[in-house]
């Protein structure tokens, strides 16, 4: 047994080969026991269920003991000595208690969550900034923490076939929206596995997912593992869904829940467009899409087509472990049909009249096959200080989560313009923004934009925003893409987070230091021209080479980054 130091500084010294007794669920929470076991090599874990844990916080054990440590969640009941229930109790899905104490005169840890994601929070933050290596062994400190979302909305966005978590497999894509799956059947779970891991070590809460049912990445089978693994680590997976469009439910195959089999069957439930299929963003040209089963749309003022889109959502929810469901009613064309036309006259790739017409009753089918979802509703592009625009969503349901994506071009005017008055005026009450920037629509899919992200985060919070979600396609072993999401998940996170304590704390520790990770940001800056981009190569090898393991290969990575850039911008005219 390890006491208290004089100084009390120190909860617990624990040398290699130390007994250390865990109280948790084994089922329930294996990966937070097995991210503890992670974090506390050639110590022996001895894990003990629940209904043991009262006799063996209670007495002396018949072997000695190091540390006692409790996983708790959802409202458990924890000794009194190491917290109130009214603590426990308060706690949100993903915040999180951290506490040092003693019971019965051995020393004690609590980690403690709302949820299964807090929980796992609790135990993250343990290992990776509390516990310190000495020459004595692990020292874990006196601790007393707890930590709640800035945010508690963050998400990311993904399409199955440019999400390029796995490098070494082919028919890697990096743009598109309605593209075929060429990856191998098994690379959906290799990347997406990936990208769970690293949500679940940086608290970003879920994850949407456009083709999250194709034949071709297997089908049911592989969606409902990958929930199942997500669910394991506190991740929330939200299949996205077309509501009359982008395949309807089931992506692509063959499935009664896929959009295109039912317009085969119904060919007189299709929507009727007046111009090509196309979609357009600010940033970049108007995209045009050929004319392929994959921009099948059905017309939304068709009672048959409601009461098919109600029993394909309710079974969604239903079949799979899912955490929420991403909506949208298409973005490349809205139905110009008789009964359409005379619900709206205004509207040109997108309607908010025809979400207010299905989404209740598809909010509803949601709610009837799985509790606790978070119901994200599409709304579209860069109006989000436009009330006017906005007004027919007030006729939507008031427990769904509402999104506006803004483009880089926009950015400028929400940071001048929202504000807590006008977010209060906003038609529903739960608001989060997605954004292209960071992104291939964007024209920045390897570009630095940690900073924005951090004054984005920053914005939404002081000024009432429940969230945000930015995409996440590319592998964060490209560093500035890294660098990008971690922005991201703690200025989400952390309230009073500021900028030079993010590029010490944070970054510090992945390039080697605060003085080398500013550098490091200045490198990525460099203008686009040939003089610069050399003497930047030239300086991050320099700095390379006083460096080691994942450090040096963030250095490296940079350095390729910027010949790259080098020989790109050196073509003769």
């Amino acid at each position: 047994m390890c006491p208290l130091t004089e100084d009390g500084s120190i909860a617990a010294i624990l040398p290699r080969r130390t007994r250390v007794v865990v109280a948790a669920q084994p089922d329930r929470h294996r990966h937070a026991l097995r991210q503890l076991r992670h974090y506390l090599p050639h110590r022996e874990l001895q894990v003990v269920e629940p209904a043991e844990r009262a006799t063996v916080m209670s007495t002396q054990p018949a072997e000695p003991t190091d540390l006692l440590v409790l996983l708790a969640d959802s409202g458990q009941g924890v000794p009194p000595e190491m917290a109130s229930s009214d603590e426990i109790n308060t706690l949100g899905e993903d915040a999180f208690l951290l506490r040092t104490s003693h019971l019965h005169g051995r020393p004690a840890l609590l980690a403690a969550g709302g949820g299964i994601p807090g929980l796992i929070h609790a135990v993250n933050e343990l290992g990776t900034r509390h516990l310190v290596a000495g020459d004595d062994g692990l020292q874990l400190p006196v601790l007393d923490l707890r930590q709640s979302p800035a945010l508690p909305y963050r998400l990311l966005w993904s399409w199955d076939h440019s999400t390029n978590l796995y490098l070494e497999q082919v028919g890697l894509q990096e743009i598109g929206a309605l593209n075929y799956y060429s990856k191998p059947s098994g690379g959906f779970l290799e990347d997406y596995q990936r990208l769970i891991d690293f949500m679940s070590l940086h608290r970003i809460g879920g994850v949407t997912i456009y083709g999250f049912l194709r034949d071709n990445h297997g089908g049911i089978e592989a969606a409902q593992e990958l929930c199942r693994y997500a669910n394991e680590r506190g991740v929330r997976v939200l299949p996205g869904v077309g509501i009359n469009a982008y395949g309807g439910i089931y992506w692509e195959g063959d499935h009664r829940y896929n959009l295109t089999n039912w317009l085969r069957q119904h060919p007189e439930l299709r929507a009727i467009f007046d111009k090509p299929v196309a979609f357009h963003i600010p940033d970049f040209p108007r995209l045009w899409f050929p004319e392929t089963h994959y921009t099948d749309a059905a017309c939304p003022s068709r009672p048959e087509n409601a009461r098919y889109h109600e029993e394909a959502i309710q079974w969604l929810a239903e079949t799979f472990e899912i955490g929420g469901i991403n909506f949208e009613t298409g973005d490349y064309g809205v139905c110009n049909c008789a009964d359409c036309a005379s619900r709206r006259s205004d509207d040109d790739t997108w309607s908010h009249r025809d979400m207010a017409l299905l989404y209740p009753r598809l909010f509803a089918a949601a709610r009837r096959g799985r509790d606790h979802l978070w119901l994200v509703s599409e709304a579209y592009w860069d109006n989000i200080l436009n009330l006017d625009a906005l007004a027919s969503l007030a006729d939507l349901p008031e427990d769904a989560i509402y999104q506006f994506c803004i483009n880089r071009s926009y950015w400028p005017q929400v940071k001048e313009h929202l504000t807590r008055e006008h977010v209060s005026r906003l038609p529903r009450p739960t608001n989060v923004v997605r954004t292209h920037m960071g992104t291939q629509w964007n024209h920045e899919r390897y570009e630095l934009v940690a900073r924005r992200f951090a004054d984005m985060m920053q914005l939404l919070h002081t000024t009432g925003m429940q969230g945000a979600t930015i995409f996440a396609e590319v592998s964060a072993f490209s560093t500035v893409n890294e660098i990008n999401y971690l922005a991201f998940a703690r200025f989400g996170y952390d309230a009073d987070l500021t900028w030079e304590r993010f590029v010490a704390d944070d970054l510090g520790p992945l390039l080697g230091g605060a003085e080398a990770a500013e550098r490091y940001l200045a490198l990525l800056d460099v203008p686009d021209e040939a003089q610069a981009l050399g003497r930047a190569a030239a300086d991050a090898r320099d700095i390379a080479g006083a460096q080691a393991g994942e450090t040096y290969r963030r250095w490296v990575w940079l350095q390729n980054r910027l010949y790259q850039k080098l020989a790109m911008s050196s073509r003769q005219a």
